[in-house]
C-alpha cells in the first residue's frame, strides 16, 4: 500500500515530561517559549471516541529537535522537507493516518509511527504534525497489535512475520520497483533468529536506510525478553544481541534522549530522540499527543529527521546519511553512549555540515599531523651516572648485608662473653 502524505543545535527536552514551557539555548523566555502540546493521549483513543478535543499548543518534540529550523534550511536549499525520500513504515498499519475518519486498524501503534513522520497538520488550532511532510510513506504491516494487547485471532510481533515483509521490501529494492532514496523503520522488537538477520543483511545490502527501535522494557507478564521483564532495569543490563532488528549490522539503532526504565538498556544505540511529545493521529482520526516515553516513537522521530536530511542531500548514500546524522549528533566526542549513542538527531546541523572527513563512524576526524622524531642528542654524562648507579647498588647492597648480619652479631658479642675459656 502506498501513502502519499501533504523538520544546528539541539534544545532542551526536560519540559518535554514535566515543564510547561520549552527553552532553546540563549533565548529568554520572552523571545522562546513554547507551550507544551495537550491534547487527547494518543494510545488512549478508540475509533469510537468523538472527535471535541483538539490537541493546542505546540509539537513539543518537533521544537526541541529544532524541525521548524531544519525546514527553513531545506527550504533555503529548494527542497520540500521529505520530499523525494520513500519511508516504508513496517509495524502494525498506517491506513487512516492522512483521512479525518475512524481507521479500521486494531492499533494505533503504527497510526502513531506514521503520523510522527509524515502526518497531515492539524488545520484549527493550527499544529504541525509530521516531521517529513513532503515524505512518501508506504505501508507493510506485519503485525495487528502489540503484545499485551492480544485477541482472538490478531497477529502479534514474530520474528518470522517481519522476516517476511522484509524480504519482499528487499525484491522490490532489486526491481526496481521501489528505489531512490529510501528509510524502512521498524519501531518494535522481535527475537532474534537467523533467517531474520540475513534478511536484515541484505535489505541492508540494498542500499536502504534501516531504522529500528532500541527496544522497550516488556511487562512482568510477559514472556517475550523474559529476563528483561519488570519494572527497572537490572545491573549491567545489556539487550544489544536480543533487540532485534535493532541489533543488526548496518542498522540504525535508536534509544530515547532521557532514558528510563520503561526502555531497555542497550551498548548498540547509535542515536537518540526525545521519544515522547509529538502530535500524531488516532484511531478515531482525530489528533492526539504522545505522552509515553519509547524507544518507538524516538524511531519514528529518528526516521522523519533523516527523511528531511536526505532530501537535501540526495546524493548521499544510505551509509553516508548515516555518517552524517551520526557526526552532526548531540553526544560528547568520546564515542557512542550505551545509553544515547552518538547523541540525540541534530537535522540542522546534519543539513549544514559537510561529511567530508568524518570518521568511518561518523565523527568528525581529528585530522593531526605526525611530529617528526627528534635527533638524538650525545649524553655528556652518560659515563658519570652509570658509574653512580653501580656505586649505588654497591653502597644499597652491604648496607642490606649489614642490617641483616647485625643481629647474628650481636648474639655471637653477648654469647662470648659468658664463655670465656682459661
Amino acid at each position: 500500500m502506498f501513502v502519499t502524505v501533504r523538520r544546528p543545535l539541539i534544545a532542551s527536552v526536560a519540559a518535554l515530561v514535566c515543564g510547561p514551557v520549552l527553552l532553546f539555548p540563549g533565548e529568554s523566555v520572552a523571545h522562546q517559549t513554547v507551550a507544551v502540546a495537550d491534547g487527547p493521549e494518543c494510545g488512549a483513543v478508540s475509533p469510537d471516541d468523538d472527535v471535541e478535543r483538539p490537541v493546542t499548543g505546540e509539537n513539543t518534540a518537533m521544537e526541541a529537535l529544532q524541525v521548524p529550523q531544519a525546514w527553513s534550511e531545506a527550504s533555503k536549499a529548494g527542497k520540500r522537507p521529505g520530499a523525494g525520500v520513500t519511508v516504508v513504515v513496517v509495524d502494525s498499519g498506517i491506513t487512516g493516518v492522512d483521512e479525518r475518519g475512524p481507521s479500521p486498524l486494531k492499533s494505533a501503534h503504527g497510526l502513531i509511527v506514521g503520523g510522527i513522520i509524515a502526518g497531515p497538520n492539524q488545520p484549527k488550532p493550527a499544529v504541525s504534525v509530521g516531521i517529513a511532510p513532503g515524505a512518501r510513506m508506504v505501508d507493510e504491516p506485519f503485525y495487528d497489535v502489540p503484545r499485551g494487547e492480544e485477541q482472538d485471532g490478531v497477529r502479534v510481533p514474530m520474528s518470522d512475520a517481519l522476516e517476511a515483509r522484509l524480504k519482499a521490501i528487499t525484491a522490490r529494492r532489486r526491481s526496481g520497483q521501489l528505489k531512490g532514496p529510501t528509510i524502512v523503520v521498524v519501531p518494535m522488537e522481535v527475537l532474534h533468529t537467523d533467517s531474520l538477520e540475513k534478511a536484515v543483511q541484505a535489505l541492508v545490502a540494498s542500499g536502504a536506510l534501516v531504522i529500528a527501535a532500541a527496544g522497550d522494557r516488556p511487562a512482568a507478564d510477559d514472556s517475550f525478553l523474559k529476563s528483561y521483564a519488570g519494572e527497572t532495569a537490572a545491573p549491567g543490563e545489556d539487550a544489544v544481541a536480543d533487540v532485534w532488528p535493532a541489533g543488526g549490522d548496518g542498522v540504525v539503532s535508536v534509544g530515547v534522549s532521557t532514558p528510563t526504565d520503561g526502555v531497555l538498556r542497550n551498548s548498540g544505540i547509535d542515536l537518540a530522540a526525545p521519544g515522547t511529545g509529538s502530535v500524531s493521529k488516532a484511531l478515531n482520526g482525530a489528533w492526539c499527543v504522545v505522552t509515553t516515553v519509547s524507544s518507538h516513537w524516538a524511531a519514528a522521530q529518528v526516521a522523519g529527521v533523516a527523511a528531511v536530511v536526505w532530501s537535501v542531500h540526495r546524493s548521499d548514500t544510505a551509509q553516508q546519511l548515516e555518517e552524517r546524522l551520526e557526526g552532526t549528533a548531540s553526544g560528547n566526542s568520546d564515542g557512542a553512549s550505551p545509553l544515547t549513542g552518538y547523541g540525540v538527531v541534530q537535522p540542522v546541523e546534519a543539513i549544514l555540515r559537510d561529511i567530508n572527513g568524518m570518521g568511518a563512524e561518523g565523527h568528525e576526524a581529528d585530522v593531526v599531523p605526525r611530529a617528526k622524531v627528534p635527533r638524538e642528542r650525545a649524553d655528556l654524562l652518560a659515563d658519570a651516572r652509570e658509574n653512580a648507579v653501580w656505586w649505588g647498588l654497591g653502597g644499597g647492597g652491604a648496607l642490606v648485608i649489614l642490617l641483616v648480619l647485625r643481629p647474628v652479631l650481636a648474639r655471637r658479642r653477648a654469647g662470648g662473653g659468658s664463655d670465656v675459656r682459661r
